[in-house]
């Protein structure tokens, strides 16, 4: 599978204007915040969707790190973090109308206000730009 870059927001090609999801500070810890950041296009905003699992930076051979839903929370406003994945439902997403839901929440990703370092959470699917997602 390729690498993608998860854009938010509106912009002329290829980011001017977006934000993206992003790994703060490039970290492979586990439970790092994943964060709304101005898009470069490093590794740490490089993900790759394989079914319903979303990998992000220091996925390599064995080690894979996900996009996770803190602590497999379920309430709006739970933060989204990388984590070490283990085929929980927190690490589960579907791409849909430009939403990514997580589907045992049924809530979307939400980036907020936009502004670089605003921690990524889900909230209640409401069609608000905050929660529209292009995959590029």
């Amino acid at each position: 599978a390729d690498a993608a870059i998860f854009t938010n927001g509106r912009g002329s090609l290829p980011y001017s204007g977006y934000v993206c999801m992003d790994v703060r500070g490039g970290s492979t810890v586990p439970s790092t915040a994943v964060q709304a950041y101005d898009c470069h296009g490093w590794s740490n905003q490089q993900w790759t969707m394989q079914g319903f699992t979303i990998y992000g930076i220091g996925s390599t051979g064995s080690a894979q790190n996900c996009l996770d839903v803190f602590g497999g929370g379920t309430a709006a406003g739970t933060r989204v973090t990388i984590y070490p994945c283990s085929g929980h439902t927190a690490q589960k997403w579907y791409f849909h109308n430009g939403r990514l839901i997580n589907p045992i929440s049924n809530k979307c990703l939400d980036a907020g206000n936009r502004a670089n370092g605003t921690q990524l959470v889900i909230n209640v699917c409401n069609g608000a730009s905050s929660q529209q997602w292009q995959i590029k």
